[in-house]
């Protein structure tokens, strides 16, 4: 079933890659549009006047989230900074942003939903557009963009649709309270 909206937007720091442990999520402002874009690099083994094999290997995720605000707390999250004593954030040509994972849904018609995180991606500052109040209002909302990557065991993306028979119930009451990170195997 085609989805028909996009809600509940969270971001958690990563603080451990190799256990792909978070810090708890932190709700962002309402979502109002995301574009999430995998850019993968493709290869062809040509033989005997012919395609033989085919090879792709994961490169980035483009993320661009339009949002409707975009909080000093939150900024300070994704971009790494800090407010001074005077309660002023200064952008830095120095400044480092953090890796953080990305969680959000996507509601269907019927009442289930699409549930996502992506692992481990850094902000970029938004860029800054104004357009004069006229005749009638506008609004003007911020548009974030990010770079995501897989986590060291290679997982990039985790995704579950609430309808699947197979999903645990469990597991979708706790989404949002930490990125999903599978339940180890027993040997």
């Amino acid at each position: 079933m085609a989805t028909i909206g996009l809600k509940n937007l969270y971001a958690a720091l990563l603080t451990d890659e190799a256990l792909m442990t978070y810090a708890a999520p932190v709700k962002l402002a309402p979502a109002i549009e995301a574009n999430v874009t995998p850019s993968f690099q493709n290869a062809t083994l040509y033989g005997d006047d012919r395609a033989i094999e085919e090879a792709s290997s994961l490169e980035s995720i483009e993320v661009e989230l339009n949002v409707a605000d975009l909080a000093p707390e939150h900024y300070e999250l994704l971009m790494g900074v800090t407010k001074n004593a005077d309660g002023v954030i200064i952008d830095n040509v120095n400044d480092v942003s953090p890796y953080v994972a990305l969680m959000f849904e996507l509601p269907k018609a019927d009442g289930t939903k699409k549930l996502y995180v992506y692992y481990k991606g850094k902000f970029n500052p938004p860029a800054t557009e104004a357009t004069t109040k006229g005749e009638s209002v506008e609004f003007q909302t911020p548009t974030i963009s990010a770079r995501f990557l897989a986590v060291e065991n290679g997982d990039w993306r985790a995704h579950l649709d609430t309808a699947d028979v197979d999903a645990d119930a469990a597991v979708i009451a706790a989404w949002y309270n930490a990125p999903y990170v599978p339940t180890p195997v027993a040997p």
